[in-house]
């Protein structure tokens, strides 16, 4: 999912590249985009995919009261991002959506709008995929379960049938003789 995040991210930093448009009263025009703010987000991405140790907590620590000082659409972004595709140990990817659904997208650039929709349904991806794995698992071990069972349930009737066969060998022994 993270690989797919990162192609994307790269997708949009490339599609900010100044493009040639052609008129028709003249030659070419170039048409400028804003390629910061998208590359702003790449290098945050980075950044947060690549923090470790203690540097981690720091990082966490920061972004939280960057947020809690500045409530804006680029803090709040850089925090959930730190949350949702952070390592582990800082990964709240709830947190994060929440983040993320209460953000002033009319405050937020364009390139920060489209991150945190891309964030948010990955977020959501990921959730639904943890909740199918936790029910896979829990039918994996109920199935166990039952597999365990019925293989008890056949031992018992091999005994039977065990027994039986001992009870009638004797008789069929007397009846010869």
């Amino acid at each position: 999912m993270r690989k797919v995040l990162f192609l994307i991210v790269c997708f949009l930093v490339a599609a900010c590249q100044p493009v040639t448009v052609q008129r028709h009263d003249g030659g070419p025009v170039p048409v400028t985009l804003r390629v910061d703010d998208a590359a702003y987000w790449l290098e945050e991405w980075y950044r947060v995919t690549s923090v470790q140790g203690d540097q981690l907590e720091q990082t966490l620590r920061t972004r939280e009261q960057e947020f809690a000082a500045h409530r804006n659409p680029r803090t709040r972004l850089r925090l959930a991002l730190l949350l949702a595709e952070g390592p582990p140990e800082v990964r709240d990817q709830l947190r994060a959506l929440a983040l993320l659904e209460k953000m002033d997208t009319a405050a937020a650039s364009a390139s920060g709008r489209a991150l945190a929709a891309l964030l948010g349904q990955v977020i959501r991806e990921q959730v639904v995929a943890g909740d199918k794995i936790k029910q896979l698992q829990q039918d994996s071990a109920q199935s166990a379960e039952r597999v365990k069972e019925l293989e008890r349930q056949l031992q018992e009737l091999t005994d039977i049938e065990q027994s039986i066969q001992q009870r009638e060998t004797p008789l069929e022994g007397k009846e010869k003789q």
